[in-house]
């Protein structure tokens, strides 16, 4: 194999790993009931950590949360304050961490990227969302 052939061969190696690794974006959340609108006096706190797979528009999350006045009756993604991917849509949420990996639109991720989706957790307390976030690409995602 010639010094030119086995050049190229490596540029193209590289090319596709990084090619690979293009489509892997990571957003994060804070969640608390200061970012509710109207805020709530919530000490509950929670955090979102994600992973979109663009190439595969997978959706990857995992929401851990503490402290809510009661069991969770609800929780979602949302967008514009309409539900885009309902994370819990079952009976009271007694376990403080939610993980699942869905498939999304290319709408869905052209919104993500955009800064337009929200995690809201409600509960009877506060059906209206007692902590919430805004998603957002996290610091030294690629």
């Amino acid at each position: 194999m010639s010094l030119r052939t086995m050049a190229a061969a490596t540029a193209t190696l590289l090319l596709a790993a990084g090619s690979a690794e293009a489509g892997i974006l990571h957003y994060a959340a804070v969640l608390k009931g200061a970012n509710m609108t109207p805020p709530t006096a919530s000490h509950a706190r929670g955090e979102i950590t994600a992973v979109v797979d663009t190439d595969r528009r997978t959706f990857d999350y995992t929401v851990s949360f503490t402290g809510l006045s009661g069991p969770a009756t609800s929780a979602v993604f949302q967008e514009h304050g309409a539900a885009v991917l309902p994370a819990l849509a079952t009976p009271a949420l007694k376990d403080p961490q939610i993980h699942a990996t869905v498939t999304l639109t290319a709408a869905q991720i052209d919104d993500l990227n955009a800064g337009r989706w929200r995690f809201d957790i409600s509960t009877l307390a506060n059906p209206g969302g007692e902590i919430g976030g805004e998603l957002t690409r996290a610091a030294g995602a690629y």
